[in-house]
């Protein structure tokens, strides 16, 4: 039975697309939980208009962010932490703390946008991978330094 599906199921393929399953799969667990409709002509244009319109909202998105990381390059961040014994900081610093840093300079990004391989432990000059869009990347410049209030 060809069936199209509404949104992603696992194992079995991604949201907006043509797939053939067994009939009891299909009517048992598919189309009770309205995660697939059953592929008929009526349903065939349609998916074709909602993949162009979809698409086109993904070119729409991908420009909208290639722009916005553009602009992200030029960014410097400063971060002030306590620090103890040299250049070791007393916490660490965390994606969430970058994400607030780039909201209050007008960059609405999402702490899991921020791509930290590890917390940042020490003082320094670090660049920071910022994950805007599937295809878009951008990096921003982050400086820890010492808040010098001991």
């Amino acid at each position: 039975m060809e069936i199209i599906l509404k949104e992603d199921v696992a194992n079995l393929g991604r949201a907006l697309e043509l797939v053939k399953v067994k009939t009891g799969y299909a009517h048992n667990f598919l189309f009770p939980r309205n995660l697939a409709v059953l592929a008929t002509g009526t349903a065939k244009r349609q998916l074709a208009a909602e993949r162009a319109k979809a698409e086109d909202r993904y070119k729409a998105e991908k420009a909208t962010f290639q722009v916005m990381g553009e602009k992200m390059k030029e960014v410097s961040l400063t971060i002030a932490a306590k620090v103890h014994e040299g250049e070791k900081l007393y916490g660490s610093i965390q994606a969430s703390d970058i994400s607030a840093k780039l909201k209050e300079a007008g960059y609405d990004v999402d702490k899991r946008h921020v791509l930290l391989a590890e917390p940042i432990k020490q003082l320094g000059m670090y660049s920071i991978k910022i994950q805007l869009h599937k295809e878009v990347e951008s990096k921003v410049k982050l400086w820890i330094i010492s808040d010098e209030s001991k």
